[in-house]
């Protein structure tokens, strides 16, 4: 795979993780405030309540509050759209 396949398999593995963190905002918000010790805590809870890795787990709790809009969630939607589309280019 060449590292543009990679950086794009990664965008969508944070893509797809905004998507859940949007539809499970308010468990998103639950964890955070009951996630007892430091930032790895947190990673490790949001990772294994969403079943994704580190990478994604920090992305999440990287984003901004402001981000939680409906646009914002449809811009992420499309965002997702279309790196799905480059990633089945690129394997045909």
């Amino acid at each position: 795979m060449a590292a543009n396949d990679d950086n794009l398999v990664r965008r969508r593995e944070i893509l797809a993780a905004y998507v859940a963190a949007f539809e499970r905002r308010e468990e998103l918000l639950r964890i955070c405030a009951d996630v007892p010790g430091d930032d790895a805590s947190a990673v490790a809870a949001v990772a294994a309540a969403f079943e994704v890795s580190d990478l994604a787990a920090t992305a999440i709790l990287d984003l901004q509050v402001r981000r939680f809009t409906p646009e914002s969630f449809v811009q992420i939607r499309a965002q997702l759209a279309d790196v799905d589309r480059q990633l089945a280019d690129a394997s045909s």
